[in-house]
């Protein structure tokens, strides 16, 4: 009951806290656009993130450089969410003419899911290191919405 009561005072305090900074778009690795036209995406390996209130599943993934990745995430929650890595995004080459990797770079690397439903993207992890993930949203990411994605060599 205390941690339900918690988790509405804190739901109604980040509706105070209006709309999250707007990001500048994203600019893909150089080469980016030249390794994703020469992707074979049919070999993409699915890897899936479910979101919920307020926990990532799993939280850290790790993907090999190189390797096609068809990053599905899906919203089980009951409100919006959204899967945010600047960082990452910076790092990988996204498949030209998809429309969730248009959306990807314009939120300067976000993932907005509608709550019930999912988003993919295809994607080709190009340069290695760790990146922070979280969802954006007013104090989801303190309340537990946050992981790491990492690109291994």
């Amino acid at each position: 009951m205390r941690r339900a009561l918690v988790i509405l005072l804190v739901l109604a305090a980040a509706g105070c806290a209006g709309p999250p900074p707007i990001q500048p778009p994203i600019q893909p690795p150089l080469g980016a656009a030249e390794r994703a036209a020469a992707t074979d995406w049919s070999t993409a390996e699915t890897v899936t993130v479910t979101m919920e209130e307020f926990d990532f599943a799993p939280s850290e993934l790790t993907l090999r450089a190189g390797r096609p990745v068809r990053l599905r995430i899906v919203n089980g929650g009951s409100r919006a969410h959204d899967w945010t890595s600047a960082g990452f995004f910076r790092a990988v080459a996204l498949r030209q003419g998809d429309p969730v990797s248009a959306q990807v770079l314009q939120a300067g690397g976000s993932i907005e899911v509608p709550a019930g439903q999912a988003r993919e993207v295809l994607l080709l992890p190009l340069l290695p290191g760790s990146h922070d993930v979280i969802c954006a949203k007013p104090l989801h990411a303190t309340l537990g919405m946050a992981g790491r994605v990492t690109i291994s060599p």
